[in-house]
């Protein structure tokens, strides 16, 4: 017979990491802003993989604004 851990056990047996701040970041974008992929994953290279900091508000509605 095989035992399963439920993720109540796991959590519990397993050190949890912290999580880095730029992944955070883009959580947070992810929860508050509905952006189409492009502009996520623009965001996510200059964020996560740079690792350079943003002004997440400023850099969305710059990227939004219609070109004349």
């Amino acid at each position: 017979m095989e035992t399963y851990c439920t993720p109540a056990d796991f959590s519990l047996s397993q050190p949890t990491l912290p999580l880095k701040a730029s992944i955070r970041d883009m959580m947070q974008v992810q929860q508050h802003y509905n952006l189409p992929d492009e502009l996520f994953w623009e965001l996510f290279n200059t964020r996560v993989l740079l690792n350079q900091e943003i002004d997440v508000i400023s850099y969305v509605q710059r990227r939004n604004r219609p070109s004349a």
